[in-house]
């Protein structure tokens, strides 16, 4: 921001598990940063990070990132508050890719959750420096030891900085170990004398945690027994931004207690955009790689990590800066897409409110209006001497619905409003199945898809109807069949309609189509007349003979046929290859064929057992298991009608712990069983469809 420098900037994002507080404690940071005048409440919806409706109405449990920009001390700061629904986490997991640093927000009473240790891991795969947040002292059932131990098995290596005074109804500030300071409603004070002893032990266990960070730290203190205050504000320091350490803080974000020390731990342990991690960025000119300095005279780089639909300015793309200097009314290039774009005004996000600014610099944030085809995840970059950022990856959807508009006059803006909702939110995918015609929605659970329907409904004023997906089935035949007679004879007053055709079909192997063979000879069929035949067995394909799937992998040979000069035509050719293939798949003994999709599943090692037997019992073939991380991949062949609803289930199962992806992989027979059941409903939906009309 213009008049801060880079050096005294910091950008951080709010993680953890749902209702846990994280917007509470971001409420509470900008009270006491002096950025908001009330505390908000997001129970009652006055809080400045809930900005959605939908928020609102969920008592302030976030669906999605807000941004809010501010200043303190001199120094600016850009908070982002991320939801810890597992349905929305993924807009945080987007975000992290483009902040410095991140405070992952536990629960004093239930300790680390999924939610939580999701948002951990992300953090960490990005080598980010965290700081954790124990919230919820005031609570009944508080234990601020129980909730640190929860962190020391997710391997977070957890130093404490400060210690609860009480807890429950009794708590009333806390204890810096740092200063060996207590700090309450009515400021610092002495350490209580029940906790002096806590406090010199919790102060002795981060000298020592800080020494064994760095060797001629642990050398010097191995010798001497502590270490200079120096020593170890610089110690401590680098372990935090080398994500060697995590530091603990105790609190109660309602009642904004615990939060000043929390600040401060924030603006000096947490890295500026100049101390953070270094960005690799591909030069446009040369293609080669590069370290991008974090300088404002560099060239410019940024990352979009969220799009806003605002009712006032359109699409609002939020980015962050990574080095060089933007400006409004400039030209920049999308790196992603390659097409020019020109800047307009520059926004800083606080919560509901957009102030004017006049420039960005390394590590600020800003919203700009009206980028054509920006969308998030894109690398933005200069015109001249341009350099593009890696692209921040999407996380792919897990669950679809068939989504179709309630009323007929709303079909022709149902498309329009979801590519506007899309464009906003991109783990949301919309497309048209070819193979059953229906539109899809994906997202990443129910509860994500279904408040996206509520959206579309208050920001368009549309309402839609949302059901199961069909599956794609298709039929072929099990055996060869032999000169089939298709057969037209039309005499009426005038010209006759005259064709015959013998037809062979047989099936062909798995994902081979469809083969029409010409094998008429000696002018059984004139020559004219033969791709007439063909036209009618293709008509006949997308209905096959069972319940009027598509029929795929078969191969038709015309072999012989008859014709009257006179009443002979196209059109009688055409009908007699289309009753001559009725008959012939009749005849072949026709079966189903279902889709089978590859799925990857992630789970937490203890859940194996669950997951393979649940896989099974789906009609799943396991290929194969494989450790990643601190848990396990599990590698399956499962039909796509036993996974429409695997997302709740796998929930269920794992405690929310688990996540798969499911990709199509090929046709295969369906169970004799199963058949005849599909073909009875899909028969019986056939008919009623029929009475409708």
């Amino acid at each position: 921001m213009k008049d801060v420098a880079a050096a005294d900037t910091r950008n951080f994002a709010l993680v953890g598990h749902s209702t846990d507080g994280k917007t509470s404690l971001g409420e509470a940071i900008l009270w006491k940063a002096g950025a908001i005048t009330t505390l908000g409440n997001v129970t009652t919806g006055t809080a400045a990070l809930t900005t959605l409706p939908e928020e609102r109405e969920r008592q302030g449990a976030s669906v999605s990132t807000a941004v809010y920009g501010f200043d303190w001390q001199g120094r600016h700061l850009t908070l982002v508050d991320t939801p810890g629904d597992p349905n929305f986490q993924h807009d945080g997991q987007i975000a992290l890719h483009a902040l410095d640093a991140a405070v992952l927000v536990v629960s004093a009473v239930d300790g680390a959750k999924v939610g939580t240790e999701r948002m951990w891991h992300s953090g960490r795969n990005l080598g980010l420096p965290m700081l954790a947040f124990v919230n919820g002292m005031d609570r009944e059932r508080a234990d601020f030891a129980a909730a640190v131990a929860s962190l020391a098995k997710m391997d977070a290596k957890p130093v404490l900085l400060s210690i609860p005074i009480g807890s429950g109804a009794n708590f009333a500030g806390v204890v810096d170990v740092l200063s060996m300071q207590a700090l309450g409603d009515g400021g610092p004070a002495d350490v209580p004398a029940d906790l002096v002893a806590a406090a010199h032990e919790a102060h002795a266990n981060l000298v020592e945690a800080v020494a064994e960070c760095d060797d001629a730290l642990l050398e010097k203190y191995l010798e001497a027994g502590e270490l200079s205050a120096d020593e170890m504000r610089d110690g401590l320091l680098a372990a935090v931004r080398e994500a060697k350490l995590v530091p603990i803080l105790a609190g109660s974000a309602t009642r904004a207690l615990g939060v000043e020390t929390l600040l401060q731990a924030l603006t000096t342990l947490l890295p500026s955009p100049v101390d953070a991690r270094s960005w690799t960025a591909t030069d446009l000119g040369s293609g080669s790689e590069r370290t991008l300095a974090v300088a404002p005279d560099g060239p410019f780089a940024a990352l979009v990590f969220k799009t806003v639909v605002d009712r006032f300015q359109g699409l609002l793309s939020v980015l962050r800066v990574v080095s060089g200097t933007l400006q409004h009314d400039t030209a920049i290039l999308d790196a992603t897409t390659g097409s020019r774009q020109r800047i307009g005004k520059l926004h800083l996000l606080r919560g509901h409110d957009h102030v004017e600014v006049p420039e960005a610099g390394p590590g600020d944030v800003v919203a700009v209006a009206k980028l054509k085809d920006v969308h998030t995840g894109h690398a933005l970059t200069s015109e001249k001497g341009g350099v593009r950022l890696a692209q921040i990856p999407i996380p792919k959807g897990a669950l679809s619905y068939a989504i179709a508009a309630k009323s007929k006059a709303d079909e022709d803006k149902l498309f329009t409003s979801l590519a506007r909702l899309v464009e906003e939110d991109p783990t949301l995918h919309v497309d048209r199945d070819p193979n059953t015609g229906q539109f899809l929605l994906t997202g990443m659970g129910d509860l994500h898809i279904r408040i996206s329907a509520g959206r579309l409904k208050r920001m368009f004023n549309l309402e839609i109807d949302l059901s199961r997906p069909k599956i794609p089935y298709r039929e072929t035949i099990t055996r060869k069949v032999e000169n089939v007679e298709g057969k037209l004879k039309k005499q009426t007053g005038g010209k006759g309609m005259y064709g015959v055709c013998y037809l062979s079909v047989e099936p062909l192997p798995r994902g081979a189509g469809f083969e029409f063979v010409d094998e008429i000879v000696g002018g059984s069929i004139p020559r004219n007349l033969i791709p007439a035949v063909e036209k009618g067995v293709l008509d006949g394909l997308p209905h096959g003979p069972l319940a009027g799937f598509p029929v795929v992998d078969i191969r038709v040979r015309c072999i012989d046929g008859k014709f009257h000069p006179v009443d002979s035509n196209e059109m009688a050719f055409k009908l007699a290859g289309a009753f001559g293939f009725k008959a012939a798949t009749e005849q072949g003994r026709p079966t189903l064929l279902e889709p089978v999709m590859d799925v990857e599943v992630a789970i937490p090692d203890e859940y194996m057992g669950d997951i393979i037997g649940d896989l099974n019992s789906r009609r799943g073939r396991v290929q194969a298991t494989e450790s990643r991380g601190s848990g396990s991949i599990i590698k399956a062949q499962v039909a796509m009608s036993e996974m429409l609803e695997y997302a709740s289930v796998l929930t269920s199962l794992t405690g929310g712990k688990g996540s798969f992806t499911m990709d199509f992989s090929h046709y295969e027979e369906v169970p004799a069983a199963l058949c005849d059941k599909i073909v009875e409903e899909a028969r019986a939906a056939a008919t009623k469809a029929e009475s409708h009309h």
